[in-house]
């Protein structure tokens, strides 16, 4: 299997020639996140996938938004064929025209797919998986976890435990923290003063710190450094199986917010394109990835083993928000939670 590249930033040129190159190296070059999630989703699509073609590909490692920057820069020779990525780069991606649109006909496996998560690709790719941004906690330390999120913050705010809040870094903070808090204290998407005012609540008691990676709450966990963290589903168990029992997770009401993982293909990429899309939406890869990952899948047909079934988040229970809308305020959210909050 041909190694992974893991792209930081740095020079666009250099970018480019290292994606050019992998582009090169390989039938078919993809994009997929880190550490567990890389190892399901090589063991579960791209392994089945070079069997079945005896076509190679390359797994690019990095950011989303700059894997788009990265084919809008040469959108006539593409370095990546399949981009794998979060709803704000998907949907910029569709923005700048540079994918080949996605259909039953053209990716058979797609018919079996939940209509309602087909539609969340606009024409232009689907989710494989998606996973809600709950509260993962420490079951010794936090008896009676928050039933709603109100009283999340409110005993954040209390002291009853210490908490990790995503910050203004982290890919999930706009949409999982700030537009989730104003739907549950009031505002809307030009005033997020009543989420801004919650957060630094939270911040000013002291009771509260902030993470840039996806890593710094199971590490705090580990050590005892946080109660309770604003986390993803899916990896929260997986820390719970792998590393301690102690972990609990809960979505409390009104509900978490939902972040589906878009695949697309494309313009000008290889077509062996949509044969990996089909892959990425067949049952048996995906009933593979998300009793490995814990993720509901966008697949019908998919089967969830007993262990995974009942922590699986469900379409009708998580809170789907408007991530076009939620990038096109991003920059003045931003600008203000600087400004307020600073972390």
């Amino acid at each position: 299997m041909r190694s992974s590249r893991i792209f930081t930033s740095g020079a666009v040129f250099a970018l480019t020639a290292a994606l050019s190159l992998s582009a090169h190296a390989a039938d078919l070059t993809v994009t997929a996140f880190g550490g567990s999630w890389e190892k399901a989703y090589r063991t579960c699509f791209v392994q089945p996938f070079e069997k079945a073609t005896g076509k190679s590909v390359d797994v690019v490692l990095g950011n989303p938004l700059q894997w788009v920057n990265q084919v809008a820069a040469n959108p006539s020779k593409p370095p990546i064929d399949v981009i794998v990525s979060t709803p704000e780069a998907a949907y910029k991606a569709i923005s700048l025209n540079l994918l080949d649109p996605v259909t039953a006909a053209d990716v058979p496996n797609v018919a079996q797919l939940d209509p309602r998560l087909v539609a969340y690709g606009k024409g232009y790719g689907f989710p494989i998986t998606f996973g809600d941004f709950g509260l993962m906690y420490n079951t010794k330390t936090v008896k009676n976890p928050p039933k709603t999120w109100k009283e999340f913050v409110d005993g954040t705010v209390a002291g009853k435990w210490q908490a990790a809040l995503p910050g203004i870094a982290y890919v999930a903070t706009p949409p999982g923290l700030i537009t989730l808090f104003t739907k549950v204290y009031g505002g809307s998407s030009t005033n997020i003063q009543p989420a801004l005012d919650q957060i630094k609540r939270m911040s000013v008691s002291g009771n509260a710190t902030f993470y840039s990676d996806p890593n710094t709450p199971l590490m705090s966990m580990r050590s005892g450094d946080v109660d309770i963290a604003m986390y993803y589903d899916g990896r929260a168990w997986a820390e719970h199986d792998a590393n301690n029992s102690d972990i609990g997770f809960i979505s409390p009401s009104p509900g978490s917010v939902a972040f589906p993982n878009m695949a697309q293909k494309v313009k000008n990429g290889s077509p062996l394109g949509r044969q990996f899309l089909n892959e990425l939406a067949s049952a048996e890869g995906q009933s593979c990835f998300v009793n490995a990952m814990q993720y509901a899948a966008s697949n019908r047909n998919v089967k969830y083993d007993p262990r995974v079934a009942p922590r699986i988040a469900t379409k009708d229970k998580s809170i789907w928000v408007e991530f076009e809308q939620v990038s096109e305020h991003s920059p003045q959210w931003i600008e203000q939670w600087n400004k307020q909050i600073g972390h």
